[in-house]
């Protein structure tokens, strides 16, 4: 009974037709950032130091840019949670060797250039889909004068002064 109740929904999906829909990535980039738990806060302060910065928004796609000066400028951060790191995992039991911890770091660094890069294409993205909409409004738009509709009660309540909509000037013009 238990079996034949596990077996029915599978035996459904499968006479419905559904196939399986495999999503390719046109410009895979993957990076692994898995680290002992022993070295987060080195990793932590690191990520602090790039993500803490001010950004300027002057129309321009240029985040990644300013994402690959926050590498520099926290260089010295990075050599320091390198450092602090190796000296934690010398004795510890995971085995991470410097190469890996280095290869980390440099990894995380990546990813924030990767985001930056990533807000500058959508950037790109919604200035071109901007300027798209803007000139299939000027290419659609009326030339010449256009005249302003109205509704037929706003049209009357401004010609006849016995019009419910009528205010007192309308009447003491006349």
């Amino acid at each position: 009974m238990i079996f034949a109740t596990l077996l029915a929904p599978l035996l459904a999906l499968q006479s419905a037709g559904e196939a399986v829909v495999a999503i390719k990535n046109d410009n895979p980039e993957t990076w692994s950032v898995e680290y002992p738990r022993l070295i987060q806060p080195y990793v932590a302060d690191y990520r602090r130091c790039l993500t803490v910065a001010n950004r300027r928004i002057a129309g321009t796609a240029d985040f990644e840019r300013q994402h690959a000066l926050d590498v520099t400028r926290c260089a010295e951060t990075k050599a320091a949670a390198i450092a602090k790191s190796n000296a934690d995992l010398a004795g510890a039991k995971t085995t991470l060797s410097a190469e890996q911890v280095n290869t980390l770091f440099d990894n995380i660094g990546k990813i924030h250039v990767a985001r930056g890069r990533d807000l500058d294409q959508q950037f790109t993205s919604r200035m071109t889909g901007a300027a798209a909409a803007s000139d299939a409004y000027d290419a659609a738009r009326p030339k010449g004068l256009v005249i302003e509709l109205r509704d037929a009660s706003v049209v009357k309540a401004r010609t006849d002064a016995t019009a419910p909509g009528a205010t007192n000037e309308d009447k003491d013009s006349k």
